[in-house]
């Protein structure tokens, strides 16, 4: 533009109106770490950034997500509120998470009446143990995730079926398509199934239809997960847990009988997260909003090209999201 280069625009931003010269001189910013010390010794050995914490931003609803940012991993939480981020961390270290919140937060960890977060073990390990007034929740998208997961293997096992009898491209007289080979139905659900049979189109289900004739797996593996996707339905949120633990174990029961393998990993999965995944009808939270920030973050390392410069652009994410 006007015959300046890029660069020129970008270190006229980063040093002259940004204000993060002024910022790091006074060491209002970039002061925050989180300290690695010598077992042996206690002298502090290495320091992990911690780019955001803002105590402010701590609300009753939190959600706790990991991202990658720049090829290193980073812990944030987010206020599912306001949308905003309370902290970002360089780690996802259960001890060194711990470090950064009692730091940053310990005024207002009473305050916390919610955590969401996927199946990680440390984040729910570090939600229980420092938010004592928290219900943890498993983020009912990371579940229905996992079982479309199974619903996709189970097809994928039909069609190596095909491939290894032969039949990739055969015909048959009675399907309701014309033209199209075993193969080619197959390829055609994958991405039907992870659509609710409430909304598939007439080709759709005469799809569905086809297959779960000829393969009664499939068929089985797709009643198994419209089942459970009732089951997460948002009007059961409030609703007695007596009542929504006994229809999960009717499920849990169904999953025994059909003796699909991808779905009995699932089942062990669900007996391991059991409370934290039927917390969810208590509080209807869940980690969309997490995400949409990390879409959000995404998105803005894309409209930057990237990350030039880490210390300056974590100070330009938290302008924006913080």
């Amino acid at each position: 533009m006007f015959g300046i280069k890029p660069r020129t625009l970008y270190n006229w931003y980063k040093f002259q109106f940004s204000g993060y010269p002024e910022k790091l001189k006074a060491g209002s910013w970039g002061e925050k770490s989180i300290k690695i010390a010598d077992p042996a010794t206690g002298e502090v050995v290495k320091e992990k950034p911690v780019y955001i914490a803002k105590s402010e931003n701590v609300g009753e609803k939190m959600t706790i997500d990991e991202k990658m940012i720049g090829k290193k991993m980073y812990t944030v939480m987010t206020n599912l509120t306001t949308g905003k981020i309370a902290l970002i961390a360089q780690t996802q270290n259960g001890d060194e998470l711990k470090q950064a919140i009692n730091d940053y937060f310990s005024e207002r960890l009473q305050d916390v009446k919610s955590v969401s977060s996927d199946m990680n073990a440390t984040y729910k390990r570090i939600s229980k143990e420092l938010f004592p007034n928290a219900c943890v929740v498993v983020d009912k998208f990371h579940v229905i995730t996992h079982v479309l997961d199974a619903l996709q293997q189970v097809r994928k096992l039909i069609k190596t079926q095909v491939i290894n009898q032969g039949q990739e491209d055969s015909q048959a007289d009675l399907a309701p398509i014309k033209g199209l080979s075993e193969l080619e139905y197959i390829e055609r659900s994958r991405y039907i199934i992870f659509k609710r049979m409430m909304h598939w189109d007439e080709e759709e289900q005469a799809v569905m239809d086809y297959l779960s004739d000829r393969y009664p797996i499939l068929r089985t593996a797709l009643c198994l997960t419209e089942k459970i996707r009732n089951w997460y339905d948002k009007k059961h949120i409030g609703k007695d847990l007596d009542f929504v633990e006994r229809d999960l174990y009717d499920w849990l029961d169904d999953v025994v009988i059909a003796r699909i393998p991808a779905f009995t990993a699932i089942r062990k999965m669900f007996e391991k997260h059991f409370d934290d995944i039927v917390n969810y009808f208590k509080t209807g939270q869940t980690n969309a909003k997490a995400e949409n920030m990390n879409g959000k973050i995404q998105r803005f390392m894309a409209n930057n090209f990237g990350i030039r410069d880490r210390s300056f652009f974590f100070f330009r994410l938290a302008g924006y999201f913080s």
